[in-house]
């Protein structure tokens, strides 16, 4: 099983584009895809085509890049928050960073729809901001660790 290292990072950056590029490089899980590089410039490439931010300080960064079997997924806090979208003007603290390929479209979403399903709850974000070492918070990072996508209430 990986470390928590290779699936979350202290954000440092207050722009987006130079928050994910701190991800991608800072959490080894992406170290396993076929070109990082690419990864990057697709992920920077969706955000700039519609912002990833979905409010209650989340973002939901992706790229899609051909030869990735599975979605690989990090997590970076922004202990100050970084504005994603004026849409969605509140500072994003949670951002993921989420790798999949084309061909493995059902793959991607249930990795999601995970991830939805833990951070929708107003308890849990709070929780997880905080660092709060408890079962829930455990269950999550466990996920994380394991790439093994499990809806909140499934786990």
């Amino acid at each position: 099983m990986r470390d928590l290292s290779s699936v979350l990072c202290i954000v440092s950056s207050d722009d987006k584009y130079r928050a994910i590029d701190e991800i991608i490089s800072s959490c080894s899980v992406f170290d396993e895809l076929p070109d990082k590089e690419k990864f990057r410039e697709a992920v920077h490439k969706r955000e700039r085509i519609q912002s990833t931010g979905i409010g209650h300080g989340v973002a939901i960064a992706h790229g899609k890049v051909q030869g990735v079997e599975h979605p690989y997924a990090a997590l970076g806090f922004s202990k100050e928050g970084i504005v994603f979208d004026e849409k969605y003007p509140d500072p994003v603290r949670l951002i993921f960073v989420i790798a999949s390929s084309p061909a493995h479209e059902s793959d991607y979403l249930k990795a999601v729809a995970a991830i939805l399903s833990w951070v929708h709850d107003p308890e849990f974000r709070r929780m997880l901001v905080a660092c709060m070492d408890n079962d829930t918070t455990r269950r999550f990072l466990r996920m994380l660790r394991t790439q093994d996508f499990v809806p909140q209430n499934q786990g």
